[in-house]
């Protein structure tokens, strides 16, 4: 079992070194280091001494894409969108919306340099952080407009389907949308490995009424359709859909070494055990089937007080599906983020002694 946290708190490396090591007492083998666009353009060399310093206290490095073009997950921001505007996403009404589309070829490219500074960096993993498109839900956005509509997104739906591309959110749309993520992957993961890295991914749970949860999925709904200026059912699941749903199809990325998910049962409101269970049941049957190693994470961030040891529970239930990776986002539970646990300093200590638990 190989245990591990996110980290993203500092890049003074007197600093990173103490933190390091009060990660390897906490029984972690792993650091998943968000290597941001503020750290290609400015840290490059602290970075490649980061990756030192881990491997140096003995743990391997994985390096996320963290918030990187608007793509993959992360509270951070994006510049290749200004950098770059005719990368930006066009949405179903006509906007445009500061996040590269993925099928742009500048975007690849930029992405693509981003996998060769990982290698320069000397790190391990790269993990592909919940890819997606422009999601309204996460911007605050309800107009019920959805991306992406830009002229390399029409081409690829006119090759795909022999038709235009609507203007509603069909399942053709939503077809289109995951499939372009896993070109993307495919084409990134290819060059990680010829440098010599290996590859992990990670997916948000979706279709939440599909894998026996259609409480949190109605309740969504229903808060979505009041705020939207429309009340079209596929104006309201455009705007919550994130990512790649189609588990199968993703572990089977070529060159892909580790699959998983983050069924943070506190973020969707249900119960820890049932929710954990099913989506690394899910995970852990493409994972096999494909010959990934497994890794599931936990949720160290807005934990609420008195409801800390749920942790645990999530942790046992990720071992009993045969994980070969666990992770809790993020190193000391979030504690200097607005998105901080009630009470971090207690989630810090149940995932250290579940971590060592697991490590023994």
């Amino acid at each position: 079992m190989h245990t591990g946290v996110s980290y993203f708190s500092s890049r003074d490396i007197r600093h990173v070194r103490d933190d390091l090591g009060e990660m390897v007492q906490q029984g972690c083998t792993y650091v998943v280091h968000c290597f941001t666009e503020t750290d290609l353009a400015y840290h490059r060399d602290v970075m490649s001494e980061i990756v030192t310093a881990t491997h140096e206290a003995g743990m391997e490095a994985w390096l996320d894409p963290w918030g990187l073009a608007g793509i993959f997950s992360g509270e951070t921001f994006t510049k290749v969108p200004l950098d770059h505007p005719e990368t930006w996403q066009v949405l179903s009404d006509g906007r445009r919306v500061g996040a590269a589309c993925p099928n742009h070829p500048e975007t690849r490219k930029f992405l693509r340099d981003w996998v060769d500074a990982c290698a320069a960096a000397g790190g391990d993993v790269l993990f592909w952080d919940e890819p997606h498109f422009y999601v309204g839900l996460w911007r605050g956005d309800f107009s019920g407009g959805w991306a992406c509509y830009c002229e390399h997104c029409l081409r690829r739906f006119r090759e795909r389907f022999g038709s235009e591309m609507p203007r509603e959110f069909t399942p053709e749309v939503r077809a289109l949308r995951e499939a372009s993520l896993l070109e993307l992957l495919a084409e990134l993961c290819a060059q990680g490995r010829q440098k010599g890295l290996r590859n992990a991914l990670c997916l948000i749970p979706t279709d939440l009424a599909a894998h026996g949860f259609p409480e949190p999925e109605e309740r969504m709904r229903t808060a979505m359709a009041k705020r939207l200026a429309t009340t079209e059912a596929d104006a309201v699941e455009a705007v919550y859909h994130v990512g790649v749903g189609d588990f199968d199809a993703a572990a089977a990325i070529p060159d892909l070494d580790i699959f998983g998910c983050d069924p943070y049962w506190y973020l969707f409101g249900t119960d820890a055990e049932a929710f954990m269970r099913r989506y690394s049941i899910a995970a852990a049957d493409a994972a096999r089937k494909h010959g990934r190693d497994l890794q599931l994470w936990v949720q160290a961030f807005r934990v609420p007080a008195g409801r800390e040891d749920e942790l645990r529970t999530g942790l046992r239930v990720a071992e009993e599906s045969g994980a070969t990776h666990v992770a809790a986002w993020a190193y000391r539970a979030t504690e200097t983020m607005a998105i901080r646990c009630s009470r971090p300093d207690v989630v810090w200590r149940i995932i250290g002694e579940e971590f060592r638990r697991l490590r023994a």
